[in-house]
């Protein structure tokens, strides 16, 4: 498939899921100006997120289910709520913002890795060659399990320091997706 079908079938996915409020919203600027440039389609991404996931076994994530997610700092009130839902391992995550681009040609991925890393995604690469697919994601992460078959393992105090940690990071990778908007616009002379 041609680069422009390619990218028109993408453009049209993706103001579907904006239109049905399945894209975060935080991350939609970013987004729009990314696909405003003819050389760039967004596939999937997400702006970042805090989460309590109740798991079977460790890294069985098709039978894990959230208890809570938010794509915002959390209150530590909020999150103890929904842990002592939980039935099996429960982990309190923290994963970073991630986005997966599809670039005209190498060159363009290229150019989208290298402004990438100087607005702080340190964990850039190309994961398709078909349609050049460029995944931009940063180094900010947590997971903790928390509680098991029902019980919380750690105490308030240590519990309390997690969701700060896992805010701050959260914070953190969202400033990167700022940064990220200020140096495409730069880049291509786009007034912000």
């Amino acid at each position: 498939m041609k680069w422009v079908e390619y990218r028109r079938r993408k453009l049209e996915r993706y103001i579907s899921a904006k239109e049905c409020g399945e894209v975060d919203e935080d991350l939609i600027p970013l987004l729009d100006l990314i696909n405003s440039l003819d050389c760039f389609v967004t596939t999937s991404s997400c702006s970042g997120r805090i989460g309590v996931l109740d798991m079977p076994n460790f890294g069985d994530k098709v039978e894990a289910k959230f208890l809570g997610k938010w794509h915002k700092p959390v209150e530590f009130e909020g999150v103890l709520k929904v842990l002592k839902e939980g039935e099996r391992v429960v982990w309190l995550i923290m994963y970073p913002p991630i986005l997966h681009v599809a670039c005209k040609d190498s060159s363009h991925a290229e150019i989208l890795m290298s402004i990438a890393n100087n607005s702080g995604f340190r964990r850039c690469g190309v994961i398709s060659i078909k349609n050049w697919v460029v995944e931009l994601t940063s180094l900010e992460r947590l997971e903790v399990p928390v509680a098991v078959n029902g019980e919380i393992i750690i105490d308030e105090k240590a519990l309390r320091v997690i969701v700060e940690f896992a805010n701050r990071k959260l914070v953190r990778g969202k400033e990167k997706l700022k940064r990220l908007y200020l140096e495409i616009s730069r880049f291509y002379h786009i007034s912000p």
